[in-house]
């Protein structure tokens, strides 16, 4: 299969190198600056893979036929880097790979029925162009076609040669909520600290604001029809080592601008207004990530937007 992916940060690099190393096709789409300091070859240092290397051309605009058009640029960007696919271009399927809620909307106007709404779980980060250090020792996606169909299998048979692992889901709003009631908590408190989830651990008031957040956002989607188990959720907030960080808290701390910050939190809130639900510990580490952000120096000359991956 031929592979597009729009977005070369960390969990775009992450997942176009495993896959050119499954021995599908894939080119990255990029900006022109970061294009023109590729080297053609995607740089992978990896605790679960090992370090390796694999080659993947890169364009800055994409106007030939794929199968898949990967989409892993953050929610601020989206707009901007679908001005990077030819209006013409019909991939035969769309997998966006972003945080939030309200991304589908805007890809089902373009593409249509080709969208399958996904999500990843792993930890990458872009260290430079075509430079991805790869943290986590798992990769996990998610997926959910709109209608039901059988499209699913050709993506879950390419994950599998990537070493992928794939869960199909029954619809979207589960693979978004199921993400987002573990990210949402996570990256407001590890922002609001200042710190990965060691120095949360180590505020206790903080602490119990990522708890009772992480229970706000299940009643949230528990509202919205979703059913999310709220202990398993709990317990995996028990176990992930100290060292978890997220993307959102590391764009603040370096001063990129716009973070993911609003488009995490204004979905939910909004939400959590249409259904009466109180949401006192989101909106209290909303807004103490919200003054961690004003506070951030601005990136130094020549920084990136968006070199960080993701944490999921």
């Amino acid at each position: 299969m031929r592979h597009a992916i729009l977005g070369a940060g960390g969990v775009g690099l992450a997942l176009g190198a495993a896959l050119a190393r499954g021995g599908h096709e894939v080119v990255l789409v990029m900006r022109e600056p970061t294009r023109a300091r590729y080297s053609g070859t995607i740089d992978v240092h990896s605790r679960l893979r090992g370090d390796h290397r694999v080659k993947a051309r890169a364009v800055d605009r994409l106007d030939e036929r794929v199968d898949v058009l990967w989409v892993t640029v953050k929610a601020p960007a989206l707009e901007a880097a679908l001005a990077r696919i030819d209006p013409s271009l019909l991939p035969g399927t769309v997998v966006p790979l972003l945080n939030g809620l309200d991304h589908p909307r805007l890809l089902r106007a373009r593409f249509g029925p080709r969208q399958v709404v996904g999500a990843i779980r792993v930890e990458a980060e872009r260290t430079g162009p075509g430079r991805v250090t790869w943290n986590s020792l798992f990769a996990e996606v998610s997926l959910a076609a709109e209608d039901g169909s059988t499209a699913l299998t050709p993506l879950t048979e390419a994950l599998a040669d990537a070493g992928i692992g794939c869960t199909p889901e029954p619809d979207p709003a589960t693979v978004l909520w199921r993400k987002l009631v573990l990210l949402l908590p996570l990256a407001l408190a590890t922002t609001a600290g200042d710190g990965p989830l060691g120095v949360v651990r180590r505020q206790p008031e903080l602490s119990a604001l990522l708890y009772e957040a992480a229970r706000e956002a299940c009643a949230v989607a528990a509202a919205e029809a979703v059913a999310v188990d709220d202990r398993n959720l709990l317990h995996t907030l028990d176990t992930l080592p100290g060292r978890t960080d997220t993307s959102l808290h590391r764009d603040v701390a370096a001063g990129v601008r716009p973070t993911e910050l609003a488009a995490l939190t204004e979905p939910v809130l909004h939400r959590a207004r249409d259904h009466d639900v109180a949401v006192p510990a989101i909106a209290e580490l909303a807004r103490r990530a919200a003054e961690r952000e004003r506070r951030a120096k601005p990136p130094a000359p020549h920084g990136s937007t968006y070199s960080n991956g993701e944490t999921s």
